[in-house]
């Protein structure tokens, strides 16, 4: 009997169609004083936030002409069981208990920031616990918008090898269980930076097989030893479809906090110390063959010879969210037998492939942990292969957030599967056999 992990809360509802446009504006904070705050961002514990945290970003702008800037984010607004996705809540309108998430224009949060004088503008934003994206953008004297700027004084990750940037500028709110409540998934604690015992993230380049020269982020844990007797387990995870064809092999490492949630699993001895490796698929076009031929033939032989890690399937896991989602279900489905444990997340392949299931071998192979958002509109999908596994009996863990299609919940699938999952099975198998 197949036998699944329900750690969310199930609900029948149509999720990301909005009636009407969500976006909204908030207006300027007036009387806030800036003066003893440096550009970037400042968290700092406030009784006055609703949440029990402040977060005052101060933006420098570089142009020098800036006649408005915002500060935006997709994940600013946060949502209740309750009310559902087509009800967002403003930052101070939070209150315990409530589910940061978003993931489309329609749930991204504007608000226009106070000039402040020397080319600085300021706001402040209560902000729940977790990892949380930002951006800003200006409007220019000619009336035209610069969107999608990073924080200058706080930059995103950067592959050292290609000079390509990740997207989002990061902020990070430690958990207050008072303020914001103690059901399953507020604390979020796992995202945020360690002071101590830190691993290291490697941005790297390897040639492909058009002779080009393509971006790895290859996660090294703290103590890493290159000479260690024992190879350390390694994961190969695939990013989603972020619009830019370059520079994806940074998402998960920036915007999905996997240094920190590595760094701080490991240190309270939740985690084995392992590699993770993110790579580019999103210039492949999401062909397959392509991404496959990459991942076998370019990826595995870069990282097998430059790191310490195993080059057997047992050693070995491959897990991916949305577009990577359905490319980590393609992996299960032709190459079960090529990794030990797969992570499927907020998309799966499910036309002629699914349809087809019976026909893949080796499915009860590997170990499977898959799973979406409640109000993600790739969960159908994900339920779907679930579903299908269930009628061939195929042991597997299924989990569902109350969350969207966003970063928000791909960092809580991310600690879910290292925590609760990953090489599990194998502890299992050795203290079976002790």
């Amino acid at each position: 009997m197949k036998k699944i992990l329900i750690l969310g809360i199930m609900l029948l509802m149509v999720c990301s169609i909005f009636s009407n446009n969500m976006l909204v504006f908030a207006s300027e904070s007036p009387g806030v004083d800036y003066t003893d705050y440096k550009p970037g961002v400042t968290v700092e514990a406030d009784t006055a936030s609703p949440t029990g945290y402040y977060a005052t970003f101060i933006y420098e702008d570089e142009t020098k002409a800036a006649t408005k800037v915002e500060l935006y984010s997709d994940t600013f607004h946060h949502f209740t069981i309750e009310d559902g996705f087509s009800r967002p809540y403003k930052p101070e309108e939070y209150k315990a208990g409530m589910f940061p998430a978003g993931g489309n224009a329609d749930t991204t949060y504007y608000v226009s920031m106070e000039k402040l004088g020397k080319n600085l503008w300021g706001v402040k934003v209560p902000l729940s616990s977790g990892a949380f994206v930002y951006n800003f953008r200006i409007t220019n004297p000619d009336g035209t918008t610069t969107t999608r700027l990073d924080d200058p004084n706080n930059p995103t990750l950067m592959n050292t090898a290609t000079g390509i940037d990740s997207l989002s500028s990061m902020v990070y709110v430690p958990y207050n269980s008072k303020t914001m409540g103690t059901g399953e998934w507020l604390d979020r604690s796992v995202e945020l930076p360690r002071k101590s015992k830190n691993g290291k993230v490697e941005t790297v380049a390897y040639t492909g097989a058009a002779g080009d020269k393509r971006g790895l982020a290859v996660y090294l844990p703290h103590g890493y030893n290159e000479n260690r007797n024992k190879p350390y387990k390694v994961l190969y995870l695939s990013h989603g479809n972020s619009g830019d064809k370059y520079g994806n092999e940074l998402r998960w490492m920036n915007e999905g906090a996997v240094a920190n949630i590595m760094d701080n699993l490991i240190a309270d001895g939740t985690a084995e110390p392992f590699v993770v490796v993110t790579m580019n698929n999103q210039d492949f076009g999401w062909d397959y063959k392509k991404i496959e031929e990459d991942q076998f033939e370019y990826i595995m032989p870069y990282i097998e010879a430059n790191y310490n890690v195993h080059d057997t399937p047992e050693g070995r896991a491959y897990a991916g969210l949305s577009m990577g989602g359905i490319t980590t279900s393609r992996m299960y489905y032709y190459h079960a037998d090529e990794f030990a444990y797969f992570g499927i997340w907020s998309a799966a392949a499910n036309g002629d492939e699914l349809k087809n299931i019976d026909t893949y071998s080796n499915l009860d192979k590997p170990s499977v942990m898959m799973g979406a958002g409640t109000w993600d509109f790739g969960l159908k999908p994900v339920q779907d292969l679930s579903n299908a596994l269930t009628a061939k009996n195929i042991d597997h863990s299924y989990l569902e957030i109350p969350a969207a299609h966003d970063w928000e919940v791909w960092q809580l699938f991310y600690a879910a599967f290292v925590e609760d999952h990953l090489w599990k099975a194998d502890s299992a198998k050795i203290k079976s056999e002790d």
